[in-house]
């Protein structure tokens, strides 16, 4: 009997070893710059989230490549439960169309939708240019530049959608972020950018117009793209939420949910929401992933519509 022991013994350590276990501090990837609309929210938020999970956590940004660099970096870490991405919209439901990547919408443990706004169209307080009739003439009288936080983010997805349906004449270049795009808007590199109410109060940024079905509260002298003449309703919002990776436990990922739910209602969050003005916009394990898979589908019909895939 002593050879079956000592083997039962050897597999229970084979599979110790093999075993990730969770720890006391959670890396929380975020796939931008330091700066930017996404970090913005998640520094805000992760301090909150792991005093409800009862871990040290730290924020590493991992930027590049329209923030599928991190996003590949969460997926690849299968069964990894010291590790979570708090994600953009363009990394999940946007660049698995564009690019061959090494994850899909399927690729994820869906924890919690957390943040959804609309974007602005907008341009620096210190440019002549006041409305969307200026920035269309000015265009057809020398080159502008719209920048994003990627190719194939939502920011450039919502310009290139309206420079196909109007007349206004630009050409797109990317950034790793909304931070260092905001350096190349004060630096005339580019003259447009769209991104949240978040990009847009912080860096003191003038609206031109919104993408959204309605006029916002606070904004009523902001028109919707589809009040622009000649140019159809646009809804483009950016919305955020986390993820883990495959293959970890259900008890893992319901503390997570538990402690992301906990944060969206916290009195904490509640209130950087409202001096940020950020849209809170929680949804449950079950309905992100289907409002992913959904966006995913809805994305890529709006990227062959504006030219961006065959």
């Amino acid at each position: 009997m002593k050879p079956i022991r000592h083997s039962l013994a050897l597999m229970v350590l084979i599979g110790a070893s093999h075993a990730v276990q969770a720890k006391e501090t959670l890396e929380i990837v975020v796939p931008f710059a330091a700066g930017g609309a996404t970090d913005i929210v998640a520094r805000s938020f992760e301090p909150i989230f792991s005093e409800k999970l009862g871990v040290t956590s730290v924020v590493r940004n991992l930027a590049g490549a329209s923030a599928t660099v991190g996003t590949s970096e969460v997926a690849k870490s299968e069964g990894n439960p010291n590790i979570i991405g708090y994600e953009p919209a363009g990394a999940l439901s946007i660049q698995p169309s564009l690019k061959d990547l090494s994850y899909g919408p399927e690729s994820f443990t869906y924890i919690c939708r957390t943040t959804s706004n609309p974007m602005f169209l907008m341009v620096s307080k210190s440019s002549d240019i006041e409305n969307f009739d200026q920035l269309v003439a000015a265009s057809q009288e020398e080159p502008l530049f719209y920048g994003s936080s990627g190719p194939g983010t939502l920011p450039q997805l919502a310009v290139a959608a309206l420079v196909s349906e109007s007349d206004l004449d630009a050409a797109h270049i990317p950034y790793s972020g909304s931070g260092p795009a905001m350096n190349a808007l004060a630096g005339n590199e580019i003259q447009i950018f769209a991104d949240t109410e978040t990009v847009l109060t912080n860096y003191d940024l003038r609206p031109l117009a919104v993408f959204a079905e309605q006029r916002l509260e606070g904004y009523d002298d902001v028109p919707t793209i589809g009040e622009l003449e000649g140019v159809p309703d646009m809804d483009f919002s950016v919305w955020q939420g986390v993820v883990a990776p495959k293959g970890i436990s259900q008890e893992r990922a319901d503390q997570f949910t538990q402690a992301c739910k906990a944060t969206m209602e916290s009195d904490e969050f509640k209130s950087f929401a409202e001096r940020a003005n950020v849209n809170i916009a929680y949804l449950g394990p079950d309905d992100f992933e289907s409002f992913v898979k959904e966006r995913f589908e809805a994305n890529k019909q709006v990227l062959r519509d504006a030219g961006l895939l065959d």
